[in-house]
């Protein structure tokens, strides 16, 4: 995109995910041959969104999420403070660092107080980035992600890897294969009884992305960019609505409760005011409908 070259440097080659790649490295971003990498082709960003992702395990392997998220994170950023060209470091936070907000939707400066490890992780890593940022010198920007989804908007040719673990493609997965679907929970303290999330679709997250890399050009010249997004549609979507929905469109044989999930939140929805304003940017495809929508194209197409 905009002529720039694209590296991806990944444990493992996941062809539902390349598109317009220029060059793909498989490895941990720490390792030797990872670093080396990084060096040789002295990048002017990295986008940092390798980790360990789920709020559910994070609670009984913590172990797993500091090592990956918080320990590989650090080292991968004592490498970066020691180039001469130090690249700006975009990073996948998310809003689990929240934990349970006092008040919504959330908004960058409100109070952090994750209730999972790996809401914890996320909150230690942005901490990290602000204080190497500052010290050495390199642009960083921390995307709060509220509810990753959907599938390529418009030839549905990229996607979600399957067996995924968040709603949109758990219940999409079970009603393309005809099964019954598990709600996690339905006593929260919502009009529904169930989880209320803030989604948004990962072009959009993407394109959030590419306008971060042009506001550094921007800003860098004068000052290092220290800066925090949340990526959301200040709107919140229930559990019971998605799969009312997918339930309606695309079939359901059967809808049950199951018990809460440890480590979640009632509600989470996202002010997303300072990505609009500074960036520019307002999400295109993230209402509900087109995320299912998106991500069903993609599954049926496998």
């Amino acid at each position: 995109m905009n002529g720039d070259q694209v590296i991806s440097i990944d444990l493992v080659k996941r062809e539902h995910t390349l598109k317009d790649i220029d060059g793909y490295f498989i490895g941990d971003v720490i390792s030797d041959a990872s670093l080396a990498t990084i060096y040789d082709l002295a990048p002017d960003v990295i986008v940092h969104c390798a980790g360990t992702s789920l709020v559910g395990p994070s609670m009984t392997n913590p172990h797993e999420y500091y090592e990956n998220n918080v320990i590989k994170t650090a080292t991968l950023l004592n490498f970066l403070s020691s180039l001469d060209k130090k690249p700006a470091v975009l990073f996948s936070s998310s809003a689990s660092v929240y934990g349970e907000p006092d008040v919504l939707p959330c908004k960058e400066y409100d109070d952090i107080k994750p209730i999972s490890p790996y809401g914890s992780t996320k909150a230690t890593c942005e901490l990290m980035l602000r204080d190497y940022g500052r010290a050495y010198d390199i642009d960083t920007v921390v995307f709060r992600y509220f509810n990753a989804a959907g599938a390529e908007p418009t030839q549905f040719d990229l996607g979600q890897e399957p067996k995924a673990t968040h709603i949109v493609a758990r219940v999409l997965e079970a009603s393309i294969a005809g099964r019954a679907f598990t709600i996690n929970g339905c006593d929260y303290d919502t009009e529904d009884g169930t989880c209320i999330r803030d989604y948004v679709h990962v072009w959009d997250i993407a394109q959030a992305h590419v306008r971060a890399a042009g506001y550094i050009d921007r800003v860098g010249e004068i000052d290092v960019v220290n800066e925090t997004f949340n990526l959301g549609t200040n709107k919140g979507v229930s559990n019971k609505e998605i799969v009312d929905y997918v339930s309606k469109k695309y079939g359901l044989p059967f809808v049950s409760y199951g018990p809460n999930r440890s480590g979640d939140p009632a509600e989470l929805i996202a002010d997303a005011t300072e990505a609009k304003e500074k960036l520019g940017w307002t999400p295109q495809f993230s209402d509900i409908n087109t995320i299912i929508d998106s991500a069903y194209k993609w599954y049926v197409r496998q």
